[in-house]
């Protein structure tokens, strides 16, 4: 998780934070589910969603501005190598991101089933 972190940089802490707010929020619903606690969820969803695409672009452009301003690395007939390396650790906000959404989706189809038995037994 430290070496992820450490991959995907600053953008990071947006990710993890606003997501731990997000898996919050979808735990609740699921356990006490309630059609007025879904739309601050969505709302959640999308700064995560927003955060990882800004995360992956920053990471990329980092990627794009470091690796030619290294000569040595410039240079190198390896080059391919490199920006792989970069490519890959520019994933690293996606990966977090989306991994936090799966899981609030799946806590969201919870209270989704609960509030529809709930709502049929009535």
């Amino acid at each position: 998780m430290t070496s992820l972190i450490r991959d995907g940089g600053a953008p990071m802490w947006a990710i993890l934070f606003f997501g731990f707010i997000n898996l919050a929020a979808a735990a609740r619903f699921a356990y006490r589910p309630a059609r007025a606690r879904l739309p601050p969820i969505i709302a959640l969803a999308l700064a995560v969603l927003f955060s990882i695409a800004c995360g992956v672009m920053a990471d990329i452009a980092s990627v794009g501005s470091k690796v030619p301003a290294r000569p040595e690395w410039a240079n190198d007939p390896r080059i391919h190598l490199i920006l792989l390396q970069g490519l890959a650790e520019s994933m690293a906000p996606g990966i977090l991101g989306f991994s936090t959404l799966s899981l609030v989706a799946l806590l969201c189809a919870v209270g989704l089933r609960r509030l529809g038995r709930e709502s049929g037994s009535h």
